[in-house]
């Protein structure tokens, strides 16, 4: 039994070597990578939103972004839900596919543009983004308990420099693009 588990440690060891990482030179400290952590943030509250939603509701949390998108400015077309959705087109597009046919959104003609579709609430779009919204403001108010009120304040203004931030630095990127090309 001793020689078993002598040679499962040397198996073991040997195993952890092989898969030693290599050395960087710079290492990237995640726990306080603001990038990364605020990308984990938004995947963890929406993981949980999705589930919640689905279990509830039956739409996850890519088609509740367009019922909130929806309820809150009204009918917009897919590439006017982009940005707020925080979703790529093709995301946002399988959302609005997804509400169609459950019956929750509809197309139609913009009166301004007819190359583009707008997509509005139904009836029972409208019933379901009504339904959702207080627990949507239940989970939001259980996340915004764990600061004080002055930390609420400072969070939302830190947001707003954050965004106006990253608004600048793929503005440059771009410029960076287009001198590359």
């Amino acid at each position: 039994m001793e020689e078993a588990l002598n040679q499962k440690a040397r198996n073991s060891t040997s195993a952890s070597a092989a898969h030693k990482p290599h050395a960087v030179s710079e290492p990237l400290d995640l726990s306080h990578h603001m990038p990364f952590l605020l990308s984990q943030v938004s995947r963890m509250l929406s993981i949980g939103a999705s589930r919640t939603f689905q279990r509830h509701f039956g739409v996850g949390v890519r088609e509740w972004r367009v019922l909130a998108i929806l309820g809150d400015q009204g009918p917009a077309s897919a590439a006017e839900m982009v940005g707020p959705a925080a979703f790529d087109k093709a995301t946002v597009s399988r959302a609005i596919n997804t509400l169609e046919k459950l019956g929750f959104v509809e197309r139609l003609p913009d009166e301004h543009d007819g190359r583009k579709q707008l997509v509005r609430l139904t009836d029972a779009g409208v019933s379901l983004h009504d339904r959702i919204v207080p627990l949507a403001k239940m989970r939001a108010k259980v996340l915004e308990s764990a600061l004080t009120a002055q930390e609420r304040t400072q969070f939302y203004s830190t947001i707003d420099k954050l965004k106006t931030q990253i608004d600048w630095l793929e503005s440059e990127e771009r410029k960076e693009q287009q001198t590359d090309e």
